[in-house]
């Protein structure tokens, strides 16, 4: 079982939305003293958090989880600890909807020469028309270009998708709360364990995945919640309150919403609200977004904002 809270940690970096910008992570990595400069861990008693949509719109995810996966081996060696979460991108990935997902990830995660299979369309079967044939050729082309080795790397059984259903959607370090979009009364008075194990069954469930049931792809489920940072009012704030106190935290820490949407003036930059209770570290670091790369850092209590 894994564990979902914890507390005396030394230092914690977190890191928001990477939309697969590989180059980017790894500066913030170095500048934020994180690793060497050879890219292996060396902070000691420090735990790094990366909130989820590692892919999604283009960039290098691959390269990312592969790193990842290495520094998760390499950090508890210096009484450190990655923590990678889960966003509403892996949970789309994880489950086969790849409608944000672009060739360039297709080719990064293939990982091997796309044509070398030589792997033929399967046959028509017997009455299809044009419209089959034409889906045929699609299939076909979508193949050559990687879909289905990422479709295989990303499900649940597959070597990225099987390594990510081992990760939490939340995790509470030093009395905060850690989590992809945020955690409402619906979903947010649930031990961070259970809630853990939920999502974790709905992406390896074998069934097909159910928007209005499986809270990984709910709206105002843990992956998607955006009430927080775009509806901002005082019934917000209390719920805001509420959720913390149930899960003992002092702050909600979270990203999925770019703070250029919630604030344009502040594009870029780490947004606090509710008087610091809840910080939005989604600065667009994907190079879709601007390539702004920036992390959180907290340290004896305090927060502040790391930009590179």
């Amino acid at each position: 079982m894994s564990q979902s809270v914890f507390s005396e940690v030394g230092r914690i970096v977190a890191v928001g939305d990477l939309h697969g910008n590989y180059a980017g992570f790894k500066r913030i990595l170095q500048e934020a003293g994180l690793v060497d400069k050879r890219g292996h861990w060396k902070a000691e008693d420090t735990h790094l958090v990366q909130l989820g949509d590692i892919l999604g719109r283009g960039g290098e995810p691959g390269k990312i989880f592969k790193l990842l996966k290495r520094l998760e081996a390499e950090a508890p060696r210096h009484g450190s600890r990655v923590h990678v979460l889960l966003g509403n991108h892996e949970a789309m990935s994880m489950s086969g909807l790849l409608i944000y997902n672009t060739m360039e990830e297709f080719r990064d995660l293939a990982g091997q020469d796309l044509l070398e299979d030589g792997a033929e369309s399967p046959p028509q079967e017997p009455g299809e028309g044009k419209r089959s044939d034409l889906d045929a050729k699609l299939r076909k082309r979508l193949d050559m270009l990687g879909c289905r080795e990422f479709r295989a790397a990303l499900s649940p059984r597959g070597k990225v998708g099987g390594w990510l259903a081992g990760h939490d959607s939340a995790v509470s370090i030093n009395g905060c709360l850690f989590v992809h979009g945020g955690l409402n009364r619906d979903h947010g008075f649930i031990p961070l364990q259970d809630l853990n194990d939920r999502v974790r069954r709905e992406l390896c469930d074998d069934g097909a995945p159910h928007a209005g049931k499986d809270i990984m792809l709910r709206r105002d489920g843990p992956q998607w919640n955006r009430e927080f940072t775009l509806k901002p009012n005082d019934e917000k704030r209390r719920e805001l309150d509420e959720v913390l106190a149930y899960h003992a935290c002092s702050r909600m820490v979270v990203g999925h919403t770019p703070t250029s949407c919630i604030q344009p003036e502040k594009s870029g930059c780490i947004l606090p609200m509710y008087d610091e209770r809840l910080y939005c570290i989604d600065t667009g670091i994907g190079k879709t977004y601007g390539g702004n790369l920036s992390a959180l850092n907290m340290e004896r209590g305090q927060a502040s904002a790391l930009y590179f």
